[in-house]
């Protein structure tokens, strides 16, 4: 983004070396990294929202599962763009090859500038609340504890996603087990108490349901899937990208749609619907109803959950930044890799230094998911009007997987609908998401129009970049495409 592109092709280049990329993941790693970025905090966050849009369980019930299933729709889509034009920039690639550099880079922007720390933030953020419960569990802790234990989980996740790849994605595993080891808990137990006949929450599962609020009510449910389209962040990752793409997605989404509907019913054995929209920690609620033990416990698997979501949520959104770095649309000592783990640092360093920015300065949660939400469901819903122009821009282009054409349409027609809705009844966080936004406008001035910048600048610019791989001992990735 800093120099002209000729001259960091040609000046920072003198201490490259090649680094091939070997891909590393199979089914199974890859459906980890899913899960890990899918089930998150938001499972912990989303039941009250839901439920108090909706009105009732049997209403929340269809939000949950039909959220589950307008992620597999776009999923599909994702599944054909990314067979189609395989490369780890994912949004970025498709919407810079159907509509231009400009939004491209807003949609790199948005992601590693935006939406990615914001969810690292969201994520550390919840963890640390259900970690210091166990020492005020009657009242509000310091906002400054707080923030210092959310710093520490965010510095051991940024050293483990820096060191290597391959403990990065043990590190998954690890969380996921402990993950779905806690759901799997919250849910036995309410088996348990089905069985001893604690059903009286079902009688009625319609009765007040709130309908005019059903938008809003899907628009909360879809934050607990969001990260569903990240695995095309890191294709190039994929030892079959063709095969694994889709089969990984689709199924880690039938995975999280059948942990969240048994997590929610659950939670109606123990606690009523007036039980769930008082409590601000659902899981502990629940917990502190059915067996006093689990105070203990609970909080350990939510934390293990949503150190697996920032750390999973890091370890994608890089392969973006790099791949961006690559195309000169970025500065291009972020698609450097370290010399032997091949671990692309400096993008790491860049976004763990941006998650600090907004932990420290916009910790709000409510207003975090608002502009998450926003931001993350227009860029999927113009990566899907993508889809259809590169129809008709390349119709030619070889596509292993081809969808009906109504697929995306109607999926296109929903998010506009359902981003709509949100924005009427939101908009403050929307003015803060639409200023958010325009950060990238002087960006992309700065560091991509204005090309021919002065001699002094790129030499300055050149030094610092060498500098940096003379430290880090980064290289230039080899690269084929």
């Amino acid at each position: 983004m800093a120099g002209s592109r000729n001259d960091r092709a040609s000046n920072v280049r003198t201490l490259s070396q090649g680094a091939k990329h070997q891909p590393t993941m199979g089914l199974l790693d890859a459906i980890n990294l899913l899960l890990a970025c899918i089930i998150g905090s938001g499972i912990f966050i989303s039941a009250k929202a839901v439920l108090e849009f909706s009105g009732s369980y049997g209403l929340s019930i269809i939000v949950w599962v039909g959220c589950g299933l307008l992620c597999i729709m776009g999923a599909v889509c994702y599944a054909e763009l990314g067979c189609s034009y395989v490369s780890s920039g994912g949004d970025y690639t498709y919407l810079r090859v159907a509509f231009g550099n400009f939004p491209g880079f807003l949609r790199v922007w948005i992601e590693v500038v935006l939406s990615r720390p914001m969810i690292v933030v969201l994520s550390v953020l919840t963890a640390a609340n259900y970690l210091v419960y166990w020492f005020y569990p009657t009242c509000t802790p310091p906002d400054i504890l707080v923030k210092c234990l959310s710093s520490l989980l965010l510095l051991i996740v940024g050293f483990i996603n820096l060191t290597s790849a391959v403990w990065t994605n043990r590190l998954h595993q690890v969380c996921n087990y402990f993950k779905i080891a806690s759901l799997l808990i919250v849910i036995g137990a309410g088996f348990y108490r089905m069985i001893l006949g604690r059903v009286e929450n079902f009688a009625e599962p319609f009765e007040s349901s709130t309908y005019e609020k059903l938008p809003s009510a899907f628009y909360a449910g879809l934050f607990p899937y969001a990260g569903w389209n990240y695995l095309n962040n890191a294709i190039d990752d994929l030892k079959d990208p063709k095969r694994l793409l889709p089969r990984s997605i689709v199924i880690s989404l039938l995975i999280c749609i059948l942990i969240y509907f048994l997590t929610f019913s659950s939670y109606f054995t123990a606690l009523s619907a007036y039980d769930i929209l008082q409590s601000d920690a659902t899981a502990v609620s629940f917990a502190e109803r059915v067996f006093t033990p689990l105070l203990y416990i609970i909080p350990i698997g939510v934390t293990m959950s949503c150190v697996g979501a920032a750390s999973g949520n890091i370890f994608t959104v890089v392969q973006m930044f790099h791949v961006a770095g690559r195309d000169g649309l970025m500065p291009h000592i972020f698609s450097m890799r370290h010399y032997k783990s091949n671990v692309p640092m400096m993008a790491i360093m860049f976004e763990i230094i941006i998650s600090f920015v907004f932990l420290f300065f916009m910790s709000n949660i409510g207003t975090l998911i608002i502009c998450v939400g926003m931001i993350n469901w227009t860029c999927i819903l113009l990566t899907a009007v993508g889809l259809i122009v590169l129809r008709y821009k390349h119709p030619d282009r070889e596509r292993p997987i081809k969808i009906p054409i109504i697929i995306p349409i109607i999926f296109i027609i929903i998010l506009i609908t359902l981003i709509g809705a949100s924005a009427i009844t939101d908009v403050e966080n929307i003015k803060t998401s639409l200023i958010l936004l325009a950060s990238a406008i002087p960006a992309y001035i700065f560091g991509v129009v204005w090309d021919k910048k002065p001699d002094s600048f790129n030499r300055k610019y050149n030094s610092f970049a060498i500098a940096l791989q003379k430290i880090f001992h980064v290289v230039h990735e080899e690269h084929t495409d």
